[in-house]
């Protein structure tokens, strides 16, 4: 009886300290399995073409120095340089025209990504208005006031932000 108590109590210890071992030392951690921080990061890709397609739509020919701002605070490299450089033209061209437009986007597929580029593929539509379509509107044609867009976007990682580095319109 006495080496079946004792057996006992060493099965507790050996239990006890199993027990402290698995609670000082998970083997799974929330958010940091390989598989949760790809999910984070194609997240992260997926609102931050969002946001730029969103801010590359959005004109208003009555206010456009903040929606230019908008656009190349999400843009680095290549595009950000295009976009600074064409800002005056395209502002000039909204004014012009009257131009209002606002963008949904559809769907985001991501096409090829790794730690710190990404190639992604965006469907939006716009509602548009300007001087054309209203015109043509009250003279009783019949006008497409919607435009329906694709794009690659190249993405890069600065920092902590992914940044559009490239846009090219699919046809």
């Amino acid at each position: 009886m006495r080496v079946a108590k004792l057996a006992l109590a060493g099965l507790a210890v050996l239990l006890a300290a199993a027990c402290v071992v698995v609670l000082l030392r998970p083997t799974a951690v929330p958010g940091e399995s390989a598989a949760e921080k790809a999910n984070d990061r194609d997240l992260a890709v997926r609102v931050a073409a969002t946001d730029v397609t969103k801010a590359f739509l959005d004109v208003d020919y009555r206010d456009m120095d903040p929606r230019i701002g908008k656009v190349l605070s999400l843009s680095t490299g290549a595009f950000k340089n295009q976009y600074e450089t064409a800002k005056v033209d395209l502002k000039t061209q909204a004014v012009q025209a009257k131009a209002v437009a606002t963008g949904a986007v559809r769907y985001v597929g991501i096409g090829d990504i790794d730690s710190d580029t990404a190639v992604v593929y965006v469907a939006a539509d716009t509602k548009v208005s300007n001087v054309s379509i209203e015109q043509d509107k009250s003279a009783g044609k019949d006008v497409q006031d919607h435009r329906y867009y694709r794009f690659q976007l190249s993405l890069s990682k600065v920092g902590a932000h992914w940044l559009l580095n490239d846009l090219q319109f699919i046809s």
